[in-house]
């Protein structure tokens, strides 16, 4: 008998290997997630849990996880880290998802991240009409593959620049998982970071990053010019002073970042920089 469940913060460790486990296979692969027990444990309790309830719920057989979804929910968006299903059974995962967004009136979009090889999850998104919005790209950096810049221009984000940087961000990514509001309330955390490329007070651009000491990993997760400053190697110039930032940190042995497919001025600046594809991952989008 299948069963479904809320789970609870010390079942966390048990949803972070069924997590783990599936997720080194490309046919179950969720781009959001990785692969690593630990990192995936550390994202679950950061950002899953709000007033000691965790955004995270299963399907249970003889007591054994079957299927996953979590929700890591800022701004009425929910990024949802599955669906994981071991079975890949479209009749459990759907009573799986409807136990899950019973009463979720808080959420007003889902965003879902599948690897292309995951056919199965491609088929339930057709099945609850998710819409696909972009093919994306999946890189990665080695330490050893970049040379370091001597000099960094760019500074730290202050209070100052938000409105700036606000309009950089909505102008370069419209409908991105996190709003300028969200970046910057994440820099709570000391491992998240906001560099801003500026003159006389002026903004020409931003870099967000994400890194993590434990797993020596950072995550570049947004970089941008404003628009009337394009076409001047400004973008080439702060992503390496990004990149000479990130790995000044001795613990940080790579760099990765997700990048639209049909982007090819970025994927060719990111490949020139020593970038290599690891992943293609589809996008897609639910609005309730």
């Amino acid at each position: 008998m299948t069963t479904f469940e809320q789970l609870t913060i010390d079942q966390l460790d048990e949803a972070a290997q069924f997590i783990a486990s599936l997720n080194m296979n490309k046919k179950f692969h969720i781009g959001y997630c990785g692969t690593d027990k630990e990192d995936i444990l550390s994202d679950l309790h950061e950002d899953f849990i709000e007033n000691e309830h965790v955004n995270v719920f299963v399907s249970r057989h003889d007591n054994a996880i079957t299927g996953l979804i979590g929700f890591d929910v800022y701004d009425g968006i929910a990024e949802v880290w599955g669906p994981f299903s071991r079975e890949q059974q479209m009749e459990n995962q759907l009573q799986l998802w409807h136990f899950v967004t019973e009463g979720l009136t808080q959420i007003k979009e889902f965003l879902f991240f599948i690897n292309v090889e995951n056919i199965f999850q491609q088929q339930f998104m057709e099945t609850i009409h998710a819409q696909k919005s972009s093919d994306e790209l999946y890189l990665t950096l080695p330490k050893d593959a970049f040379q370091q810049l001597e000099a960094i221009q760019s500074d730290l984000y202050s209070d100052t620049d938000f409105a700036q940087f606000e309009a950089i961000h909505a102008h370069a990514f419209p409908n991105a998982y996190y709003s300028a509001k969200t970046i910057a309330e994440k820099l709570h955390n000391s491992q998240h970071q906001l560099i801003v490329l500026k003159e006389q007070q002026l903004v020409k651009g931003y870099a967000y990053f994400e890194m993590n000491d434990t797993l020596h990993s950072t995550h570049l997760e947004f970089i941008a010019i404003a628009p009337e400053y394009r076409g001047q190697g400004l973008g080439k110039q702060l992503l390496k002073e990004a990149l000479t930032l990130i790995f000044k940190n001795e613990a940080i042995t790579q760099v990765t970042l997700t990048v639209n497919n049909m982007n090819t001025e970025a994927n060719s600046l990111y490949y020139k920089t020593g970038f290599q594809k690891q992943d293609a991952l589809l996008s897609y989008v639910l609005n309730v």
